[in-house]
């Protein structure tokens, strides 16, 4: 048995022994393990990261709604597609074909257009020669058609998108026209896109968004109109057209496609939905674990071992050095602390390490007043005074024989300290001081807050982080009692 221990009456086996018997110090126990292990498997609890957004449409529904209530049983859910060189089929060819290339170790699909051969007359000149003549006429225009099915079954959506890149590679007399159709299972064809290029044409983005007010005026709609439940009114087969065509020139014209993500964001997503950017609510709450904990046992961790140093130094020297001490944890004791966070916060930046440390600095003081009075008692104790008589230095008296029997209380202290580390963070994250880069529950909480969660009562956005910050909250607390009424002399006289 060690000195330590010796001196608190506690071993180890004792300790676990005792602590076995509590049941709430057990439920805790087990809570946080179980917080332990997403945090640590985060990564296989969910196929997203936190940073993924259009994976669903905007406050998606959780997935199982389908199940339990009638209003989702035809709700679609997300559809994604990747359309390369192998998915896309030449419905229609016309002086074109289409190719594959692999650039930087991706396929893009390549669209050729052979060079125009312009037309020649053939007549016996004066002399007897050949003389050729050419004739200036408009050629005909090249054309490839590449198509895909998609197969729709679900209600219509509210919104769908297609995302690629392309570039053309021409002679600077020929034309190249692309664009984008969508063709209903009636066989009604609706124009989303298109763009138009003399020459070559280095790369550009193509963006279509239903959403977009370019596309409803392309489509004769208002701007309060929704185009996704006119072009996806029924179920069936929808073809999705992209038309290339070109009027060569004396070089052959090649169009680069890159892989196109055709997507419809489903109104159900996932375990707990989408948020307000179609991110996964799951993944957000999963990640969050790791955030919490790290921030709760980092700002508790610092705080404690700060009021720990501060507590021993002050109440074995006492003095001057107490008086001081002790006068600076009155005034800090005194401040609001959630005000100077915020405004502490709002000065530093917004960053997970900044909040640490603005919550270990307001979070030393109660730690240091609990050691203080503990020193105050042990510094009279025989086994100090002996270790004083046989010359031992102060530091030496501090770290080896008053340090350890303050460390119960100050483990005790430390676990209850957790709790109201993740509570602080939380709300300073829920007030936008979070760190915006970095999913946690306070930052949950606070885009649900401003991004209409509240007003649609979407309460698979809201709830699952509040309860999430409270059972952890709650275990480090059953956690932290526990611990203290073992440890702590006085709870042991009690009992």
């Amino acid at each position: 048995m060690s000195k330590s221990n010796t001196q608190t009456g506690i071993s180890a086996p004792t300790f676990w022994e005792q602590y076995r018997r509590k049941p709430l110090g057990m439920v805790g126990l087990s809570i946080v393990a179980v917080y332990v292990f997403v945090a640590i498997f985060a990564p296989f609890l969910t196929p997203y990261n936190p940073k993924q957004i259009l994976l669903a449409d905007r406050i998606a529904a959780p997935i199982w709604f389908r199940s339990v209530l009638p209003k989702y049983d035809d709700a679609p859910s997300t559809v994604r597609i990747t359309l390369g060189p192998d998915e896309w089929a030449v419905s229609e060819a016309t002086g074109g074909k289409l190719v594959a290339e692999e650039l930087e170790g991706t396929a893009v699909s390549v669209i050729e257009f052979e060079p125009v051969l312009k037309d020649e007359d053939v007549s016996e000149g004066e002399a007897g020669l050949l003389e050729i003549e050419e004739y200036p006429e408009e050629p005909e225009k090249s054309v490839v058609e590449l198509s895909h099915v998609v197969s729709y079954n679900c209600s219509p959506p509210k919104t769908f998108g297609l995302t690629f890149n392309y570039w053309v590679d021409a002679s600077s007399d020929s034309k190249t026209e692309l664009e984008f159709v969508i063709e209903t299972p009636e066989g009604k064809q609706y124009n989303l896109w298109g763009k138009s290029c003399s020459g070559t044409l280095g790369s550009q983005p193509a963006r279509i968004d239903s959403r977009d007010l370019t596309l409803k005026q392309r489509l004769g709609l208002t701007i309060f109109d929704d185009p996704a439940p006119r072009v996806f009114s029924s179920k069936g087969d929808y073809r999705l057209l992209l038309t290339a065509r070109s009027i060569p020139g004396e070089e052959p014209t090649r169009v680069y496609i890159s892989n196109a993500e055709f997507y419809i964001p489903g109104n159900v997503h996932g375990l707990l939905g989408a948020d307000h950017m179609g991110a996964d609510l799951w993944t957000q709450l999963i990640y969050g674990t790791r955030i919490s904990l790290s921030i709760g046992l980092s700002a508790a961790g610092i705080s404690v071992a700060v009021g720990t140093a501060v507590g021993i130094i002050c109440g074995y020297l006492g003095g001057v050095v107490d008086e001081f001490m002790m006068r600076v944890v009155d005034v800090l004791m005194a401040i609001p602390t959630l005000p100077i966070l915020i405004i502490l916060g709002a000065i530093l930046g917004k960053s997970v390490w900044n909040i640490v440390l603005l919550i270990s600095a307001f979070a030393w003081m109660g730690t240091a007043r609990l050691v203080r009075s503990q020193t105050l008692s042990l510094r009279e104790r025989v086994f100090v005074e002996s270790a004083k008589a046989s010359g031992a230095s102060d530091a030496y008296v501090m770290l080896i024989h008053i340090l350890p029997n303050v460390l119960p209380l100050v483990f005790a202290g430390m676990v209850l300290r957790i709790p109201a580390a993740i509570l602080t963070e939380a709300s300073l994250s829920f007030l936008g001081l979070g760190d915006p880069r970095v999913a946690t529950w306070g930052r949950m909480l606070h885009n649900a807050r401003g991004f209409g969660a509240f007003t649609t009562l979407a309460w698979w956005w809201l709830v699952p982080p509040g309860l999430a910050i409270t059972f952890l909250s709650l275990a480090f607390v059953f956690i932290g009692n526990t611990v203290n009424e073992i440890l702590n002399p006085r709870y042991r006289e009690r009992s």
